[in-house]
C-alpha cells in the first residue's frame, strides 16, 4: 500500500516537473528566438509608419552606448512566383553590412551570398521549399502602396481608377541567398532586400528608413541604454525594447506557466489524500501495536511523530523518484515525440503552431525545489489526520482490539 502511495507521488511530481520544464523551455527559447530575429531596441516614429533619415538617430544611438545600429524599411508585400501569389509576406529593406555584424543573422545564411546588390533578394529555406526556388531564381514583389495608388476614392465612398497611375508593374528580384533562423513564423514570411531597393520599391525618399534597429551587449539588461535614448531622441521618435514589443506574448507565457503549476499541483494533492487513506488503514491495522507502545510509555507525540514521519518519507521518496522520472522523460522528450509520431502517423509538435522544430525544455533548479518542497509538505500534512487519531488512542481499548 505504501509503495502505491509512493508511485502516486512520483507520477504527480514527474508530470509537474515535465510540464514546468517544457513551459520554461518554451518561454526561454521564445525569448532567445525573439532576440535573434528582432533588434534589442527599435527606434521608430511616434506618429505611425513615417520615414525618417537614420543618420542622426544612429549618432544618438552611439551616444547611448548602442553596440550596433542598422537602418531598416519594413512593409507587408506580396510575393509572386509564376502564377502563384503569396500575400502573407513581410519585407525588410536593410543595410545588410550592419545587420550581418549580429551573429544570429550571419550564421543563418545557408546558401548563396550574404550580400545584396541591386534587385537582389534573400529568402528563407522554408520559402524556397514552398515555392520551389533556388539561388538565381526570379521572383516578383508587389508593393501595397503602389496598388493602393491605382484607385482614387471619392468623398461619397465610390472609387475609380487613378488615370495618372494606370500602369503598374511588379518589381523583379533575383534570389541571391537563402537563410534559416529556426523560428517558423519568421522564416515563413520575412524577405530581405537592400535599403535603396526598398525605398524605390515602396516609393519612399532615397536614403530614408521607417525605423532603426539597435543592439546592445546584454539584451536582458538594456534599461540604461533605453533611458538614454529616450532622453536624447526628438519628440517625434520613440525607443521600444524587445520586451515591450513582445509584452503580450511574454505575459501569456508566464501566465500559462503559473496556471499549469496551479492546476497540476492538484495531482500531488490527490496523492497526498491517498497517503491519508493509506495511513488511516495502517492505524486500524496497527491498533494493537500502538496500544502496546503506549502501555510501555510511548507518548502521544511519539506516536504522532511516527505516522507523520511515514508521510514525510513517502513524500520524500516519491519526490526523488518523480524527479528521476521527470528528468528521464525530459532528456528523451524529442525521441518520445518521434516514436509517438511513427505510431500515430501524426506530428505531435507541428512547427506551424508552436514555431519551433523541436520540443524545448529547461529545468530550473528553483522550480524543482518548489515542486519537491510542495510535494513533501502536502504528503506530510496528509499524514497528520491519521497520526492525530493514532496519538489519541486509549491503550486499554487498543489492547482489547481484536
Amino acid at each position: 500500500i505504501t509503495l502505491v502511495s509512493v508511485i502516486g507521488v512520483s507520477l504527480g511530481v514527474g508530470v509537474l516537473m515535465i510540464v514546468l520544464a517544457v513551459m520554461t523551455g518554451f518561454s526561454d527559447t521564445m525569448k532567445i528566438k525573439l532576440i535573434e530575429t528582432q533588434a534589442h531596441i527599435q527606434i521608430k516614429s511616434a506618429y505611425g509608419n513615417v520615414a525618417f533619415t537614420p543618420e542622426d538617430v544612429e549618432k544618438t544611438a552611439r551616444k547611448a552606448g548602442i553596440r550596433n545600429c542598422a537602418a531598416v524599411v519594413t512593409s507587408p508585400v506580396m510575393l509572386q512566383v509564376g502564377k502563384k501569389l503569396d500575400v502573407q509576406m513581410f519585407l525588410m529593406g536593410v543595410d545588410l553590412k550592419n545587420l550581418l555584424k549580429e551573429p544570429s543573422f550571419a550564421q543563418a545564411m545557408v546558401a548563396g551570398s550574404p550580400e545584396l546588390d541591386r534587385r537582389e533578394i534573400i529568402i528563407s529555406s522554408s520559402q524556397a521549399r514552398r515555392h520551389g526556388l533556388t539561388v538565381g531564381s526570379k521572383v516578383l514583389l508587389h508593393s501595397p502602396n503602389k496598388l493602393i495608388d491605382l484607385v482614387d476614392f471619392n468623398p461619397d465612398g465610390s472609387f475609380e481608377i487613378n488615370k495618372n497611375k494606370s500602369i503598374y508593374l511588379p518589381a523583379e528580384f533575383t534570389v541571391s541567398g537563402i537563410y534559416e533562423m529556426g523560428k517558423y513564423d519568421f522564416d515563413k514570411s520575412v524577405l530581405f532586400i537592400s535599403l535603396d531597393d526598398a525605398d524605390e520599391f515602396l516609393g519612399l525618399p532615397w536614403g530614408m528608413a521607417t525605423r532603426v534597429f539597435c543592439w546592445v551587449d546584454d539584451p536582458f539588461a538594456l534599461q540604461k541604454e533605453l533611458d538614454t535614448l529616450r532622453r536624447e531622441l526628438p519628440e517625434n521618435l520613440r525607443a521600444v525594447s524587445w520586451q515591450e514589443e513582445n509584452a503580450p506574448l511574454l505575459g501569456v507565457l508566464q501566465v500559462e506557466k503559473n496556471m499549469m503549476f496551479f492546476l497540476l499541483i492538484f495531482i500531488v494533492l490527490v496523492a497526498a489524500f491517498s497517503i491519508t487513506n493509506t495511513l488511516i488503514t495502517s492505524v486500524y491495522q496497527k491498533t494493537r501495536e500502538i496500544g502496546v507502545m503506549k502501555a510501555l510509555g510511548a507518548s502521544g507525540k511519539t506516536i504522532l511523530g511516527i505516522f507523520v514521519l511515514q508521510g514525510f518519507f513517502v513524500g520524500l521518496c516519491g519526490s526523488v523518484c518523480g524527479v528521476l522520472l521527470g528528468s528521464t522523460v525530459i532528456y528523451f522528450r524529442n525521441d518520445i515525440l518521434h516514436v509517438m509520431r511513427n505510431i500515430t502517423g501524426q506530428n505531435i509538435f507541428p512547427a506551424q503552431f508552436y514555431f519551433f522544430n523541436e520540443l524545448p525544455a529547461h529545468v530550473v533548479s528553483s522550480d524543482v525545489a518548489i515542486i519537491i518542497v510542495s510535494s513533501i509538505l502536502l504528503c506530510t500534512l496528509g499524514a497528520l489526520i491519521p497520526a492525530l487519531r493514532a496519538a489519541k488512542l486509549d491503550p486499554a481499548k487498543a489492547l482489547r482490539y481484536e
